[in-house]
């Protein structure tokens, strides 16, 4: 493939992926808009970069969210390190919201913050409505552990969003 359909590629894919991409590092940086773009930007750089070691016989959707959960997590790391981790970040203005749905979702993520890292990949892929089946390959699961994980994850959520604690 010459470098010229590489690209033209490369920019379809951009387009099919950059929006749950997006949400996804959305749902890393507690709906932080600015942290998020970065990290899109950063996941999609590196995939650039990194692209001829893409094998083709892998399923491209699976890859870059690898990249994306991986640039997520350095970040993360990479803050904590820098400085104590706030306990919230600076939220958007919004026009119109429900004030109760917004707490409920807040409380949500602090929620899913809690969680250990696979798990919080894993329910924020499930929240993202990607299908089970990337899932199941991107973090090397089979469909009945992917499952249990999920009926597990979702009663500790429930627990913390009752009590607070996981």
């Amino acid at each position: 493939m010459n470098s010229i359909e590489e690209e033209k590629l490369f920019k379809i894919r951009f387009e099919q992926h950059k929006d749950i991409i997006y949400r996804l590092c959305l749902g890393y940086f507690n709906q932080n808009r600015a942290l998020a773009e970065d990290a899109l930007q950063e996941a999609f750089m590196k995939a650039w970069i990194y692209r001829k070691q893409f094998r083709e016989d892998a399923n491209w959707q699976t890859w870059i969210y690898r990249i994306a959960v991986n640039t997520c997590l350095l970040k993360i790391k990479q803050e904590k390190k820098e400085k104590d981790k706030t306990e919230s970040f600076t939220q958007q203005p919004q026009a119109e919201y429900d004030a109760e749905k917004e707490s409920k979702i807040q409380k949500m993520y602090q929620c899913i913050e809690k969680l250990n890292s696979q798990n919080r990949i894993l329910i924020l892929m499930v929240l993202e409505g990607i299908p089970y089946a990337t899932i199941e390959e991107t973090l090397g699961l089979s469909s009945e552990n992917l499952r249990v994980k999920i009926h597990r994850i979702k009663k500790q959520l429930y627990t913390c969003m009752s009590h607070g604690t996981l």
